[in-house]
C-alpha cells in the first residue's frame, strides 16, 4: 500500500494481512502469526486473500521492488492439558518460498489463499519476480476457472427463462 508508514499506522481489523510488522533499515518483514489445537481437525485457515496477494504482485512488478519486504508465517500446534495450553510443534514458511501453483484459493471464503503452515513447501528456486509471474499466472488461471464454473452453475439453468 501507499498509504501506511510508521507515522500513519493503520487501525487493526480482522482481515489484517499480518500480526506483526518489523521494519528495520527499509525493509519490511510482514509476520502473521496462526495457532492450531490439535485436538481438533479443521480446514486449512484462512492465509491472505489471494487478490489482494495478485494486487501486491502487480504492485511488485510494476515498481519493481521485488526484495524489500517478505511474507512469513509461523505456526504453533498446541493442546490443552490439565487447563494448560501446551505447544506441541512450531513451524515456520516464507510465502516466497512456496510454489505458487501449490496455494489453494478458496473461493468460497472470500478469495482466501489457505494452508497450514506446517503443510507448505518451501522447494520454490526462482527469483521473486518469477514467484510474483508465477502466482499471477496461478491466480488468473484459477479465477478464470471459477468464473466459467460459476456461469455454468448459476447462469446456463436459467438463460432460457430470460427473453
Amino acid at each position: 500500500t501507499n498509504k501506511w508508514s510508521s507515522e500513519n499506522l493503520f487501525d487493526e481489523k480482522q482481515n489484517d494481512t499480518a500480526d506483526i510488522l518489523v521494519v528495520k533499515n527499509d525493509f519490511y518483514e510482514i509476520i502473521d502469526i496462526k495457532t492450531r489445537n490439535l485436538s481438533k481437525s479443521a480446514q486449512a485457515p484462512n492465509i491472505i486473500s489471494a487478490y489482494k496477494l495478485a494486487q501486491v504482485c502487480a504492485k511488485m512488478i510494476d515498481n519493481k521492488e521485488f526484495d524489500n519486504f517478505s511474507i512469513n508465517y509461523f505456526e504453533i500446534d498446541w493442546v490443552l492439558d490439565d487447563g494448560k495450553l501446551v505447544c506441541k510443534e512450531a513451524y515456520f514458511a516464507s510465502l516466497f518460498m512456496s510454489n505458487p501453483d501449490s496455494l489453494y484459493i478458496n473461493w468460497a471464503a472470500a478469495m482466501q489463499v489457505q494452508f497450514h503452515v506446517c503443510d507448505l513447501n518451501q522447494d520454490f528456486k526462482g527469483s521473486r519476480e518469477d514467484w510474483a509471474l508465477a502466482y499471477l499466472n496461478h491466480f488468473v488461471v484459477q479465477a478464470k476457472k471459477r468464473a466459467n464454473d460459476m456461469i455454468v452453475k448459476f447462469v446456463k439453468p436459467f438463460e432460457k427463462y430470460i427473453k
